[in-house]
């Protein structure tokens, strides 16, 4: 009789837990579910397979998404990157909402990702590649007069990086130029000018790349991105005494790696500020701020704050915490279009 009794507690204790989260969840806490059966490509194919967002949080087609009761933007996409971005679509409290036959689009890019693999590029390898210490694009793709250099960032694999606004002309010609590190202190010393090392070369023409071929190579390609401007005059409320100064700025953030661990280079624009374009999110929540180190004597060499962190520039006025995604949108501080 005990084992009845225990075992008769153990099933009613099972069905409370499972009851809790299967009608609590979505009745009581004002919660419901989102449903994409299906979506349709722009020739009427239907897709089956495919990933939906929103608030974060993430199912597949045929999937229940549970949200608190509320209204969510959407994005919808297969797995040939097919997108729809949908807003205004409303969660009501433990009730369904089904979308089906959402139309998909291809993805507007409007922006080109330049990567630089000192180990392979265009025939005029490193051999220490682990001693570049600063590449930057330059060429008619980001200024006709090729005199504008744009900061790229290391990634874990290597290679560095760049996202730039897209071109229409793909016979643009670009390079890449570089600086080494040799005795392992930060500071770039070879070659000890300013023209650094160029690495322009097409093996196929002997010429430098231009777009049109990169592409074809793997070296560019096609994303979608956003732009994001650090004003330090006016930015947050955590603005620079010395704007001119500031030698070197990054944006940090769960934008571009969820553990805030990757830093991307902006590079400064005439008017002042810098400016960096990253890949788009759809997460709108997410986090960022902008890190950034002085050149107080003139040497080219960062020197205020001396060590790893910087300054921290990372404050929106209206909550006093970092900015949102959302937030900077409205701000100003990131362009969708440019």
């Amino acid at each position: 009789m005990k084992r009845v009794i225990s075992l008769l507690l153990i099933l009613s204790l099972v069905f409370l837990i499972t009851g809790c989260e299967n009608f609590g969840l979505n009745d009581e806490k004002g919660f419901g579910k989102l449903v994409v059966s299906k979506a349709l490509l722009e020739d009427g194919t239907e897709v089956r397979e495919g990933t939906v967002k929103a608030a974060g949080k993430e199912a597949g087609f045929g999937e229940e998404l549970v949200l608190a009761s509320g209204v969510y933007d959407v994005v919808v996409t297969d797995n040939s990157g097919n997108v729809a971005r949908l807003k205004g679509i409303i969660i009501k409290v433990a009730e369904t909402t089904i979308l089906d036959n959402v139309k998909l689009a291809k993805p507007l890019y409007n922006a080109l990702r330049f990567t630089f693999d000192p180990a392979t590029f265009g025939g005029n390898t490193v051999a220490n590649p682990e001693q570049i210490n600063e590449v930057y694009l330059k060429g008619e793709v980001n200024s006709a007069d090729w005199d504008r250099l744009e900061v790229m960032s290391r990634n874990e694999d290597g290679t560095w990086s760049v996202i730039i606004p897209a071109v229409m002309d793909e016979s643009l010609e670009f390079g890449f130029v570089y600086w080494l590190d040799t005795d392992g202190d930060g500071v770039s010393d070879d070659p000890a000018d300013e023209s650094g090392y160029w690495a322009g070369g097409n093996p196929a023409t002997g010429g430098n790349y231009t777009v049109e071929k990169a592409k074809a190579d793997g070296i560019v390609e096609d994303v979608v991105g956003m732009k994001l401007i650090f004003d330090p005059e006016t930015f947050g409320g955590n603005t620079v005494e010395n704007p001119g100064q500031i030698n070197e700025v990054y944006v940090k953030g769960s934008i571009t790696s969820d553990d805030w661990s990757r830093l991307d280079a902006l590079t400064r624009n005439e008017d002042g500020t810098w400016s960096v374009i990253v890949p788009a999110v759809d997460d709108y929540t997410l986090e960022f701020g902008f890190v950034y180190w002085l050149d107080t004597d003139g040497d080219g060499v960062s020197d205020e704050p001396a060590d790893e962190w910087g300054h921290w520039a990372g404050g929106n006025p209206a909550t006093g915490s970092n900015y949102t995604v959302e937030a900077a949108i409205l701000d100003g501080v990131i362009l969708l279009d440019f």
